[in-house]
């Protein structure tokens, strides 16, 4: 598939000037800094009162800091604070579980100067006071003291938004978190499967009275199942009984787990019970143009907004291409485990998909409507072995980019039996 991105009223001149910028700048912020200061984050606590939340970061040094709230897929709090290490015990990965309105928190350097904590919000807050205590003793930690309160999404909205510091640089460097590259410390890949429909939605049904959310929920546990039994995968599902998420959850859980990859799991129908085979969808233009008009903020100062809508592009373009390469490798492994539909890759506007940053791709197993697919649909034994070919095409997408070794053999051969 040809790539498309079209700039969307970006200016030539903000394009040229970001190019200018040669890359590095991304390349430095999305990367942990080479030389550090001697400062060091020491812990990080929580204290919960009468609906507020106290956030107390404990640093070996006296540190000007930052804090800030963004809306977004998830509302987060960011502190900004000079270079520092991490060395906080128990949190080696620079993640944890926060308290009260914080959800997980994460910490990463975001350019060579200056590192960051982002706090996932539970719920809209807004910062009521924010400041530094000096050590409780001699040797002690300085402590940076953040308080929220709980708030409306109306005054959220009014008070969040990325602190301006300078100039274009400056804000690429403050606005890189949109750029949203999954913690590369984590042992094993992220994965969210989707198994689409459920509850009150029960999707396609077959002549005989089939319902696809049910295929889709079956084959989701089996994908799952398999790829846990790697070791490789962390595995997410946005459902996994007869309910019915909605499509902002459905996406939702992979901006929380901060994915590697989505798939979103369906099966087809058609007037003509002749159609059968497997096909994959990524999206089209449409709906890339709907993605990037969710991913972006809104008004704001002139470069600011121009800073946004360059990044969100840049996600866009990674995020098809990578996408793209996925649905590639994932319908050659497909093909060996039962027919494809005509033309297989295919481009849809489809919502599930709309996240401008994650890998996505939308697996429709089969038809409901044909008489052999529909009885593969059913089958375990097919069932398994349709699951089988995604999850060899998962490593296979996962080999091509270096994030895990190259298999030796079929994973499908050693799965345990149910």
């Amino acid at each position: 598939m040809k790539s498309r991105v079209q700039n969307h009223g970006m200016c030539d001149g903000v394009v040229m000037q970001v190019q200018r910028l040669n890359w590095a700048i991304l390349g430095c912020v999305l990367l942990s800094a080479g030389a550090l200061a001697d400062s060091q984050v020491r812990d990080v606590r929580f204290g919960v009162e009468d609906g507020r939340t106290r956030i107390v970061i404990e640093t070996s040094d006296a540190a000007d800091f930052r804090a800030f709230t963004l809306e977004g897929p998830t509302d987060r709090l960011v502190v900004d604070m000079p270079a520092s290490d991490w060395a906080v015990r128990g949190l080696e990965t620079g993640e944890g579980l926060g308290a009260g309105l914080v959800g997980n928190f994460r910490f990463f350097n975001n350019s060579t100067t200056s590192s960051r904590v982002v706090f996932e919000l539970d719920d809209p807050a807004v910062i009521a006071s924010q400041f530094v205590l000096d050590p409780p003793s001699a040797g002690g930690n300085y402590r940076l003291v953040i308080d929220l309160a709980p708030a409306n999404p109306g005054s959220f909205a009014a008070t969040s938004g990325f602190v301006r510091t300078g100039g274009i640089e400056s804000l690429i460097a403050e606005r890189v978190e949109a750029v949203y590259t999954p913690p590369p410390s984590r042992a094993r890949r992220v994965l969210v499967i989707d198994a689409g429909h459920g509850g009150r939605d029960p999707g396609s049904l077959s002549p005989g009275g089939t319902r696809e959310s049910d295929v889709a929920l079956e084959a989701a546990r089996e994908l799952r199942r398999q790829l846990e039994a790697t070791g490789r995968y962390e595995v997410f599902m946005t459902r996994d009984r007869d309910v019915y998420p909605s499509w902002e959850n459905r996406v939702g859980v992979m901006v929380e787990q901060r994915a590697d990859l989505f798939l979103s799991i369906h099966a087809d129908s058609s007037s003509d019970r002749a159609v059968h085979g497997t096909a994959v969808y990524t999206l089209n233009d449409r709906a890339e143009s709907r993605a990037r008009q969710r991913a972006n903020q809104g008004p704001g100062p002139t470069d600011q907004v121009d800073v946004n809508n360059i990044l969100v592009e840049l996600e866009l373009r990674e995020k098809r291409n990578q996408s793209t390469a996925f649905a590639e490798v994932l319908l050659e492994h497909l093909a060996t485990a039962g027919p494809l539909l005509q033309n297989p890759h295919r481009q849809a506007n489809l919502f599930v998909l709309l996240d401008s940053r994650v890998p996505a791709v939308l697996l429709e197993m089969g038809f409901m409507t044909n008489r052999n697919d529909e009885a593969n649909l059913t089958s375990a034994t097919a069932r398994r072995r349709q699951m089988a070919a995604v999850l060899t095409g998962i490593d296979a997408y996962f080999a091509q980019r270096g994030d895990i070794s190259p298999l030796q053999e079929d994973p499908a051969r050693e799965l345990p039996a149910r």
